[in-house]
């Protein structure tokens, strides 16, 4: 993955709305690469982009010291740095909207990123996710912030740095965008159809040298109740603390069942156009 000048292209970019599949596709990719015991929730070889313990080790400076525009300022050469590094691929899960700093410079630098694999999910299914990753049901607080282009997660004194999503459709957007970075799409619903079929997109765009045995596999070794078994046997180091659990039903469509008519209509009125670009016209996610 070197070049012949400049630095290594060593990132593959796991981006995605919050509770739209990245950590499972970060498990399935690790059995994929052999990397991950299929009995533990071992992470996938490289980082989570807002990890502040990183941030603060790559620069030598505490975070906690700085401003959330100022941690940003040095957030891309701290990629670049992570990159130097690195002997083989790194795989970095991003939370934030494609974005530039104060400065202008992208985020996430495309001279050091093989590409990013983009996972997008139905909003409705994501509402009802993203509260109980938050700990609660208020489904209309979830809407509100997925609607909201200047939401943003953490940041401040908080455990992780600042991830500006841009709301639902602004992430996907941002990300759809940009011409750094090679962007392969794959939608939650898909997976949950055929996973082995979106596990050989990801592996070819990827260049992984990987069979129909050994990603029949690794999606074995990654089914949803194996995971649920495993948190609940080891827990699991990424769910938040007010979070029961971070496996927690997986499945498509329960937007559809439990957000109330005028809550799915609010998603619907802002992001409607994308919602029908991506097959999500009839707020059912069915994998068609």
């Amino acid at each position: 993955m070197m070049g012949d000048a400049g630095p290594a292209r060593r990132i593959c970019w796991l981006a995605s709305y919050p509770k739209s599949g990245n950590t499972w596709t970060r498990i399935l990719l690790g059995n994929l690469l052999r990397e991950q015991d299929d009995a533990r929730l071992v992470a996938l070889g490289g980082a989570i982009s807002s990890n502040r313990t990183m941030f603060d080790n790559l620069t030598g400076l505490s975070s906690a010291d700085l401003t959330d525009d100022e941690i940003d300022l040095l957030r891309p050469d701290g990629y670049r740095m992570l990159a130097a590094e690195a002997r083989d691929r790194l795989f970095i899960k991003v939370h934030d909207g494609w974005h530039a700093n104060m400065r202008g410079d992208p985020l996430f630098p495309g001279d050091v990123s093989i590409g990013a694999i983009y996972l997008v999910r139905d909003p409705l299914d994501v509402a009802i996710s993203y509260a109980y990753h938050q700990g609660h049901q208020d489904f209309a607080r979830v809407v509100e912030q997925m609607n909201n282009p200047a939401h943003v997660m953490a940041g401040g004194k908080g455990r992780q740095l600042r991830q500006r999503t841009l709301g639902w459709s602004g992430h996907y957007r941002s990300w759809h965008a940009q011409q750094d970075i090679p962007v392969l799409t794959v939608r939650y619903e898909d997976m949950i159809a055929d996973t082995a079929r979106e596990l050989g997109r990801m592996a070819e765009f990827l260049t992984i040298d990987a069979d129909a045995a050994v990603i029949a596999a690794a999606v074995e070794a990654s089914r949803f109740d194996r995971l649920r078994a495993a948190e609940e046997r080891d827990g699991f180091s990424e769910r938040p603390e007010k979070a029961a659990r971070f496996f927690r039903s997986g499945r498509a469509g329960e937007g559809a069942e439990r957000l109330d008519a005028p809550l799915q209509q609010r998603l619907r009125d802002c992001h409607g156009d994308l919602m029908l670009e991506l097959g999500y016209g009839n707020s059912r996610a069915d994998g068609g």
